[in-house]
Order: C-alpha cells, then structure tokens, then sequence
C-alpha cells in the first residue's frame, strides 16, 4: 500500500512539474530589442514581351534578449504584417510571450508575430527600468467606465472625442542598402552568418562593417567584407566557382 502511495505522490511530482514548464514559455514577460534587419528578394514572377516582371519579397529578422538568452525569428511582410515601428531599435524595452515555435512581440507602437529561427545563450538582460515597466504595463490597463449621471438622473452628455493627433513625420534614413548579384542565379545570401534570401536580393543594413557569404550547392563560397554607411547604395556582383 505504501508503495502504491508512493508512485501516485511521484506521479502528481512529475505532472505539476510538466505543466509548469510547459507554460513557463506562455506569459509575457519583459526584453529588449537586440537588432532588427531588413532583407529585400528580387524575383522574376512572369517575362511580358522580354521584359521581366519582378516581385520584391521582404523579410524581417528580429533578435530579442530575454533574461539570459537571445532568441531570433523572421517574419515576411504582408498585408497582415506591417514593418516593425520604428522606435525598435536595439535596446528598446518590449513584452514577449514564447508559444511554440511562435515569437509575439509588443509595445506602446506595435506588435508582432515573428517565426522562431534561433535561441542562443546570452549574458543577463539589462533590467528593465521603472519607467518602461509603466510604459509597457499600459497594454494590459482595463479601460475606464464612462459611464455618468446627474443627482436629478439625467444622463450626462458624452464628452466630444479629442481631434486626431497628426501622424509624426517619417524618421530620417538610419541604413544603407547592398544589392548581391550572383553568378549562378538564386544562391543563398548570408550577412554577419545571417541568411538574408537568395539572389538578387537588396538589403538594407545598418552602418559598420559587414561580412558577406553566397553559397550554392557545387560551387566554393563567395566571401567579402564591406563598409556601409546611413543612405548608401552599393551593388555586390558574386561569381561562384565550381568545386
């Protein structure tokens, strides 16, 4: 009997325990912003008369540190997914929740639904400060009754809505782009060991130097390093040789 006991105790152990760490992922909680980047890919939909038709396809990639790990997705943008605000910029507080293979990102600005493509170790996040816990806890605040009524129990005239604020004017330019051209046609671009798409792809970079890599399976790497600076546009023509 007290065997049985003891099984049914370890049992109730190792479910609580599963459940806890199946939901630790599942609540927001605080990160920052450790880098944002922009990937542009070229690619001939359709030739009308010899002429190409090109569709542009562009990925956002998102790195985020939460507690002692940075945790990276992608995401392309749609009519469903608009760019990310422009004040994510790296070390900018934001809420996170983990789900699956899923990376939901939040602020006052904007929010997101990236695909998770990476999770590393990092050293700890800085905390997150009283004034961006505000900030941020805003998102969660019910909103107020406004609801009213007289002594008489008339009902108080609602108040006129506030004129619209004016939207704020376009931020100024923060990036250069790199257009990467490759011989053979569609080889995988990778910027700082970040895929980036294939060629011909534009990308859009911050300033600094980068380190380029084009791939194609049967050829040797292509390899560079270049300097970009804010409003730059460089073009990069990769040649591959065979093995």
């Amino acid at each position: 009997m007290k065997r049985v006991l003891i099984v049914f105790v370890l049992i109730g152990v190792v479910l609580v325990g599963c459940s806890r760490f199946a939901g630790a992922e599942s609540l927001w909680q605080y990160g920052r912003i450790a880098d944002v980047k922009k990937s542009v890919t070229t690619s001939t939909k359709a030739w009308v008369v010899n002429t190409p038709l090109d569709e542009e396809r562009t990925q956002y990639t998102i790195s985020v540190h939460v507690q002692g790990r940075i945790i990276v997705g992608n995401y392309e943008l749609s009519a469903a997914q608009s760019e990310p605000p422009p004040e994510w910029v790296s070390g900018r507080a934001v809420q996170v929740e983990v789900s699956g293979d899923s990376l939901y990102l939040r602020s006052a600005t904007g929010s997101l639904r990236l695909h998770i493509t990476q999770r590393k170790a990092a050293g700890p996040m800085q905390p997150v400060t009283a004034e961006e816990k505000k900030r941020l806890s805003e998102l969660d605040a019910a909103p107020q009754s406004m609801i009213g009524f007289s002594k008489s129990g008339d009902d108080k005239a609602a108040a006129p809505e506030p004129a619209p604020t004016p939207p704020p004017p376009p931020p100024a330019p923060s990036t250069g782009t790199v257009t990467v051209r490759s011989t053979p046609f569609l080889s995988e671009v990778f910027v700082d060991s970040d895929s980036m798409g294939y060629t011909p792809a534009k990308i859009a970079l911050g300033p600094g130097k980068h380190s380029f890599r084009v791939e194609k399976p049967g050829y040797k790497p292509w390899t560079k390093e270049m300097t970009i600076t804010v409003g730059s546009e460089l073009t990069l023509d990769a040649t591959l040789e065979k093995k």
